[in-house]
């Protein structure tokens, strides 16, 4: 099942800051690497704070005692960009091949942080859905680390400066009046739009065809074709990978934003040099939905033949 809005299409760009005095996050740094069995799960029971918006009035005897600090001392400041929402996202297999990842019943929100100095672990940022708490983590799904999802660019590290994604697993359709990111005692709910897309039924694909010829001539371009349906509630984005092996190794990535109900095509062009000086080129197509395989054969001069045929899906 996939979600409709991936890396490329923005849910809200407006950054959300986490503020605190100087000193809030001390002691936090250090670069942690969380693996899925370390990161803590979502509770029901722990009720997420809320710190109330400044009233515009200040106790002068409190500005007095704070000003000196405020003054010597800049503020710590984390700051949260969603990027979307996603029930599958690409991830290396090898340098040179790429799968599809999904979790059942689970959709990802991928937000972006943008840290200061001593910038906390990602386990300490939250998504909070009303009185349960979603947490922090680089490792989702069955994915073993950041290095490996591949559409999202660089992850958060603790301890540094750069910016980069923290990810959040919540069922899917994720039933909530409210969603805020969480940081401590500090909350930034986020706007409807974004809520609207969690609350959405999932999109559910079904690989209808996956076609490439029997047979090509060397260095010869032929095509690749695969036809998809969504046989679920809701629109989606539907991602898959045209893995090729031999002579070289390419990986294909595609994505096809599919509504309720539709059929949508996808194809994809081998180049004339992807025959030359072999036999056979292998072909794997890796999707949520389904993973397929064909071998074209390469031959002499032209081809005998090039009628597509659909291979049975791989075990």
């Amino acid at each position: 099942m996939t979600r409709p809005r991936g890396r490329r299409a923005l849910l809200q760009s407006g950054a959300l800051a986490l503020c605190g005095l100087a000193g809030c996050l001390d002691g936090l740094g250090g670069t942690t690497t969380q693996t899925a069995s370390e990161r803590p799960t979502a509770t029901e029971t722990e009720s997420p704070s809320a710190t109330p918006p400044s009233s515009g009035t200040e106790d002068p005897s409190e500005t007095e005692q704070t000003s000196e600090t405020e003054s010597t001392a800049e503020p710590h400041v984390v700051e949260f960009v969603p990027v979307g929402v996603q029930s599958s996202f690409f991830y290396l297999t090898s340098p040179d091949s790429m799968a599809v990842t999904a979790a059942e019943e689970t959709q990802f929100v991928f937000v972006e942080v943008r840290p200061r100095t001593d910038s906390p672990p990602p386990s300490d940022f939250s998504l909070a859905a009303d009185d349960r708490r979603f947490w922090g983590t680089l490792a989702p799904g069955d994915v073993a680390g950041p290095h490996l999802v591949y559409e999202l660019g660089s992850s958060y590290r603790s301890g540094e400066v750069e910016p980069g994604w923290v990810a959040f697993e919540v069922p899917n359709p994720l039933d909530a009046d409210e969603i805020a990111l969480a940081y401590q005692s500090r909350r930034e709910s986020l706007d409807e739009e974004f809520l609207a897309e969690l609350r959405t039924p999932p999109a559910d694909f079904e690989v209808v065809s996956f076609d490439a010829p029997e047979e090509v001539a060397h260095d010869e371009p032929f095509e690749v074709s695969l036809t998809v349906e969504n046989v679920g509630e809701g629109e989606g984005t539907f991602r898959a990978c045209l893995n090729q092996s031999g002579p070289v190794f390419v990986p294909r990535p595609a994505e096809l934003s599919v509504p309720a109900g539709e059929r949508r095509e996808q194809t994809w062009s081998v180049g004339d040099r992807s025959s030359a000086g072999t036999e056979q080129i292998g072909l794997r197509l890796e999707s949520p939905a389904e993973t397929r395989t064909a071998s074209v054969e390469a031959v002499g001069g032209t081809t005998t033949g090039t009628q597509a045929r659909r291979e049975s899906p791989s075990e």
